[in-house]
């Protein structure tokens, strides 16, 4: 199908020029249109077996809100890897954005199937970002952090870091 193929080029250039920029602070409009291309990939390869919901503040919050690069793309990321690519099920990923009192606090939470090739112990070792912390903590400071937790029914991710609202 041409179509598709050309909206796929479109969403690996679009991927493929964010890495390529470094380490940078972007906008968080720019990092969810990210995720929207990774995710947009990922669903063809993927099918039915992911459903991603998004619970983001209104786009006169989100204008004025920033993050590193890839931050919330590479969780999201390891959340595909690491659970939806072994699993037989359907999972179910929302992901919740708030900005209260000058910290931004981002809930990536995954129903975690109840037939799977994963074991819990194996999966509290992948879901380790520490990187993505160190990263977040050179542009926002030492209270930026990325803490996950994994139970045997879900898994959340948590990205927390301060962000001065200039507005208030």
């Amino acid at each position: 199908n041409p179509s598709r193929a050309a909206d796929l080029l479109q969403h690996v250039s679009a991927l493929f020029r964010a890495s390529f920029n470094g380490v940078r602070e972007i906008s968080f409009q720019e990092e969810v249109a990210l995720c929207e291309h990774y995710l947009a990939i990922e669903m063809i390869r993927l099918a039915d077996k992911l459903v991603v919901s998004w619970q983001l503040p209104d786009e006169n919050v989100m204008y004025d809100m920033v993050i590193t690069a890839l931050s919330l793309q590479s969780v999201i990321e390891k959340m595909l890897l690491n659970v939806v690519e072994r699993s037989t099920e359907t999972v179910y990923i929302d992901i919740k954005v708030t900005w209260l009192q000058h910290r931004v606090v981002i809930t990536i939470s995954a129903q975690l199937p109840k037939n799977s090739l994963m074991i819990y112990h194996d999966l509290r070792q992948h879901m380790d970002f520490y990187s993505q912390a160190e990263r977040l903590r050179a542009y926002f400071g030492q209270s930026s952090d990325i803490q996950s937790r994994v139970t045997n029914k879900q898994i959340i991710t948590i990205i927390d870091y301060p962000l001065q609202d200039v507005g208030l």
